[in-house]
């Protein structure tokens, strides 16, 4: 039996809109995105940037500001009423479930950490309410949750400048998960980071993770970091998703041509076949192309191609892909 998705987002659709000097524009950041994530399980967003991954982010977290406006669609989570989203939710509401139910880890360290209060404070600030308790007890459970992380206690007495940007990337890991949250937004945690600490990052995100047994929305256009932590992988072009499934499908078989050339630019030890880029540039979305958005850089389009959008279509189990070719609508 499967179990019921913790998040179920369908036909989702936010757009950029803005009117200035009598100028009107609208950009289709997210377009007709639909996709679960399951329970204890990490998904994985990939694509080129600008292709709409941090705007999907922000909108399934409710984080929707001008010009960026809800257009359709839903974004359900599990531990919301039925047919409740986070956009629709009163501030209220929003307090008790952020942190508590879903946190966020954002892309950079500083965008979370107020340079102007030490690190104590920042835990007090974000976690305390939703735990409760006495000061020193609340204090007793920071330390040992930092442990885990591999960070000292003295580490509360900083600053945020006082530290290296690893050990500040622990931190906010640390703010995000302390909380046993059910679902962790990661947009983009580890682009700032050498590969060394990169590494360590990422095996703490997996070890908390499977700990307190959270579902993760995991964002990075890095796909070797997919490969090594990903459950399962959506590939979004352009503000669409044109591919998603289980990861180990998707890199031992990618459908889209997008994905193709995605995972085929992955260096591999010896292997010393020189590699192709793809030719052009990402559409710019206030004026898109007519039918599928990849078409003027895919090396199988055709006419159904350039007039017709593609829908998802399932092709295996939990595998879906997005493309006239593969879904069999031409030869």
């Amino acid at each position: 039996m499967t179990p019921q998705p913790i998040l179920r987002v369908e036909h989702l659709k936010a757009h950029f809109r803005s009117s200035y000097f009598g100028v009107y524009r609208e950009v289709p950041a997210v377009d007709d995105i639909s996709f679960d994530v399951a329970p204890n399980e990490i998904f994985g967003l990939a694509g080129e940037s600008s292709s709409g991954k941090t705007t999907l982010m922000k909108t399934i977290a409710g984080l929707i500001a001008p010009p960026l406006e809800l257009i359709g669609g839903k974004a359900q989570f599990s531990f919301m009423p039925p047919e409740t989203n986070l956009f629709g939710a009163d501030p209220a509401q929003l307090a008790k479930i952020r942190w508590s139910k879903l946190s966020y880890i954002m892309q950079g360290s500083m965008n979370v950490l107020n340079p102007l209060r030490q690190i104590r404070f920042i835990f007090r600030d974000f976690a305390a309410v939703h735990i409760g308790g006495s000061r020193s007890d609340f204090e007793t459970k920071t330390v040992n949750h930092l442990s885990r992380l591999r960070l000292d206690p003295s580490v509360l007495d900083a600053y945020p400048h006082e530290l290296s940007g690893g050990m500040r990337q622990r931190v906010t890991i640390a703010l995000a998960t302390i909380c046993r949250p059910d679902f962790i937004i990661a947009d983009e945690p580890t682009t700032a980071l050498d590969v060394i600490v990169q590494k360590e990052v990422l095996g703490m995100i997996r070890s908390i993770q499977r700990e307190i047994g959270s579902s993760v929305l995991f964002v990075t256009h890095d796909m070797g970091v997919h490969a090594a932590l990903t459950d399962k992988l959506g590939i979004m072009y352009a503000g669409c998703l044109v591919e998603a499934g289980p990861t180990a499908d998707i890199f031992n078989a990618p459908q889209h041509p997008y994905t193709r050339h995605l995972i085929h630019s992955l260096p591999r030890i010896g292997d010393t076949v020189q590699r192709t880029g793809l030719t052009g540039t990402p559409p710019n979305l206030a004026n898109p192309p007519s039918g599928c958005r990849f078409h003027p850089r895919c090396p199988l389009a055709s006419d159904i191609c350039r007039t017709e959008r593609p829908k998802m279509r399932q092709i295996a189990t939990e595998h879906r892909v997005a493309c006239h070719a593969v879904a069999g609508d031409q030869a």
